[in-house]
C-alpha cells in the first residue's frame, strides 16, 4: 500500500517535537516552555472522532494546539481547528492558542479567519518555506568542518528541511546531511537515537532508487535499536494513513445519508459486511493447510 505522504510528515513532525520539545517552541518562535504533553483524540456526543496533532500544556496554564499542514488550510481544515479549540478548552478548562506549521512559502499575512456567519478563528502561522535551509546547511557544514558542536536547533534545521516542497533535490540534501552524521561526536548524544531515526524515514520516503537508499542507511550507521525505530515510525504512518481513510469514507456516508434527507442520529455507515464479518471472526494467524500444495 502505498504511504499516505502526510501520515510520513505527521509522524516526523511529532518525533522532533517529542524530543527536542522547548528547543522546537523556540525554533518557531514561541519562548515557552512544555509543562506536559496532553491527549489528543477526542470524541463528541455524537460519536465523531477528533485528531489533534499536537496537544500540550504550557508553563503558564494556557494550551497550546499544534497543527501540521502540508497543504493551505481551507475553510473545512480551519472549521476542524476551531472544533479542537472548544473541545481542548472544555476538556481542561484552560485557554487554547492554535499553531499551524505549513511546509510552503507564506502567501498572505492573514492572522484571522471567518468560518461560516459566527465563528472566527485567530490562528498563528509558522511557515517552513520561509526558511532558508540552504544558508542553514552550509552555515551548519562550515561548523562541521571546523570541529564546532552543532546545537539543538541545528540538528532541528537538519531534519526539517527535507519536508520543504520548494527543495526538490532531497537526495541531494540528504547524501550531505549523512556526510555530516559522520562526525557524530559534535551532535547531541542524547538526541542521536531519534536523529538517525527521522533521517533514515525521510532518506525511506524521498529516495526512489533502491541501491540509493541503501548506499544512505549505511553510511547513516544505525544501531538495530535506531532501526526498530524508524521502522516502527513507518509503521505508525501506515497505520495512520489506513485510519485517516476510514474516517474520510465514514463521514462521506455519514454526510450522503443527511444530504439524502434522513436524520444525522438516525444513519449508521457500514462496511463491506461480509469482510467485516470475516475480521471479527476469522484468526488472524489462520492458514488452511488444505491448500499448501498449490505452493509446490
Amino acid at each position: 500500500m502505498k504511504r499516505k505522504i502526510h501520515a510520513i510528515y505527521d509522524i516526523i513532525l511529532k518525533m522532533i517535537i517529542m524530543e527536542y520539545s522547548n528547543d522546537f517552541l523556540k525554533f518557531i518562535g514561541i519562548e515557552k516552555s512544555i509543562k506536559k504533553v496532553l491527549k489528543t483524540k477526542f470524541i463528541t456526543k455524537k460519536g465523531r472522532k477528533l485528531y489533534l496533532d499536537f496537544l500540550c500544556e504550557l508553563e503558564d496554564g494556557t494550551l497550546l494546539n499544534i497543527e501540521f499542514q502540508f497543504t493551505d488550510p481551507d475553510s473545512e481544515d480551519l472549521n476542524r481547528f476551531y472544533d479542537y479549540n472548544i473541545f481542548s478548552q472544555t476538556e481542561y478548562d484552560e485557554l487554547c492558542e492554535t499553531i499551524i506549521i505549513s511546509f510552503k512559502t507564506s502567501m498572505y499575512g492573514q492572522k484571522s479567519h471567518k468560518i461560516g456567519k459566527t465563528k472566527t478563528i485567530h490562528p498563528l502561522f509558522f511557515y517552513l518555506g520561509d526558511i532558508d535551509f540552504k544558508e542553514k546547511l552550509n552555515t551548519i557544514e562550515n561548523k562541521v568542518e571546523n570541529s564546532i558542536n552543532l546545537t539543538n536547533i541545528d540538528e532541528i534545521s537538519l531534519l526539517l528541511m527535507c519536508l520543504v516542497p520548494k527543495y526538490k533535490n532531497k537526495q541531494e540534501i540528504l547524501e550531505k546531511i549523512c556526510t555530516i552524521c559522520k562526525n557524530e561526536r559534535l551532535f547531541n548524544k542524547t538526541k542521536t537515537g531519534i536523529f538517525k531515526a527521522v533521517i533514515g524515514i525521510e532518506i525511506e520516503n524521498f529516495v526512489n532508487e533502491k541501491s540509493k537508499q541503501e548506499k544512505l542507511l549505511g553510511e547513516l550507521n544505525m544501531t538495530p535499536k535506531q532501526e526498530e525505530m524508524m521502522y516502527e515510525a513507518i509503521d505508525q504512518a501506515v497505520k495512520k494513513s489506513i485510519q485517516l481513510e476510514s474516517e474520510r469514507q465514514y463521514n462521506t456516508g455519514k454526510k450522503d445519508g443527511i444530504k439524502e434527507g434522513k436524520k444525522e442520529d438516525t444513519v449508521y455507515v457500514t462496511g463491506n459486511t461480509a469482510i467485516d464479518a470475516l475480521h471479527t471472526t476469522v484468526q488472524k494467524d489462520y492458514h488452511p493447510h488444505q491448500l499448501d500444495w498449490a505452493s509446490d
